[in-house]
């Protein structure tokens, strides 16, 4: 397998992240709808619609199921054409479903409540933090609920997000808000983000990256789902650099208003080891593919991660 990341010397800095790609499913017209949705019918309501509106994305709009049907075929080998359109509507619905939980929590609309699982374990052995903590996020159930209670790792420090302007509306209303209290950390400044970031970390604070998603930045080719596929590099770079453990969180949903969140706890990519950086997101991408085991239609990967790099 070709490592696309270039780690140069023992000490080499990461490059900045590439900017990611803004989504296509999500304008404002949509949010707007299912706002209104909420306020009328309720949350089972706004469910209730998604079925109609998955049903027209996976009838007509080829480049949604395209972008499912890579983790499809991965996930469930084998499947015939037809099995796999009904897989894509199936994640398509329970995306839909997280979205509007978010929408629900930004309005005030419900409260949810969050299995921590293995999370409040973690929070324990982590201790001080004297070198920070990369907290490495997935796009699986909803991820973005779950930010709030990164708070019990840092208690009155800083949480930072690596997120980029193109971000939906909903999505940096939701971390932006007056009680929200993180800060935003933007890639298109290129490697004054890396800089930054790095900075943070040696405070004692937290970072939180994207870990599940290649834009044609530094990669590492690892093993997942049966197959080599493409997971930034940059997480774990900057851990290196600033040599702080990294922490993988993993959201499902587990009922109308309730969550349970998963994590695993990596050491410190080593300065001495020129493959810490591959073999800490070869750890990563073998959490992820346990979670997506026991929650198949909680990954809403829609990206083919197995195909040629585009860089």
């Amino acid at each position: 397998m070709t490592d696309t990341f270039s780690a140069g010397s023992d000490h080499a800095v990461p490059r900045a992240p590439a900017r990611p790609r803004p989504k296509g499913r999500g304008n404002a017209l949509g949010f707007w709808f299912f706002r209104m949705a909420l306020r009328i019918t309720g949350l089972r309501g706004a469910y209730g619609l998604l079925y109609f509106v998955c049903a027209y994305y996976v009838l007509f709009d080829r480049a949604a199921v395209a972008a499912a049907d890579a983790y499809v075929r991965h996930r469930f080998p084998g499947r015939s054409w037809g099995w796999r359109r009904g897989a894509a509507y199936r994640l398509f619905i329970q995306q839909g479903k997280c979205l509007i939980d978010r929408h629900a929590h930004n309005i005030g609309h419900t409260r949810f409540s969050f299995e921590q699982e293995n999370f409040s374990e973690n929070c324990r052995r982590l201790g001080p933090l004297a070198n920070g903590l990369v907290v490495l996020l997935s796009h699986t159930g909803g991820w973005q609920l779950a930010l709030p209670h990164l708070r019990l790792l840092t208690g009155e420090k800083q949480v930072s997000l690596l997120m980029n302007a193109a971000e939906t509306p909903d999505v940096q209303a939701h971390v932006r808000g007056d009680d929200a209290g993180f800060h935003v950390i933007s890639p298109e400044t290129g490697p004054a983000c890396v800089v930054e970031m790095v900075a943070r970390l040696q405070k004692g604070e937290i970072v939180s990256i994207m870990g599940d998603r290649a834009y044609g930045g530094q990669t590492v080719e690892v093993a997942f789902l049966g197959d080599s596929a493409r997971f930034p590099a940059s997480a774990f770079a900057v851990a290196r650099a600033a040599q702080s453990p990294v922490l993988a969180l993993f959201v499902a949903k587990t009922g109308v208003a309730s969550y349970a969140m998963e994590a695993k706890l990596f050491e410190a990519p080593s300065r001495d080891d020129r493959q810490s950086i591959r073999k800490g997101v070869g750890l990563f991408a073998a959490a992820l593919e346990a979670f997506v085991r026991r929650h198949p239609y909680q990954c809403f990967l829609f990206d083919d991660i197995w195909g040629k790099s585009e860089a």
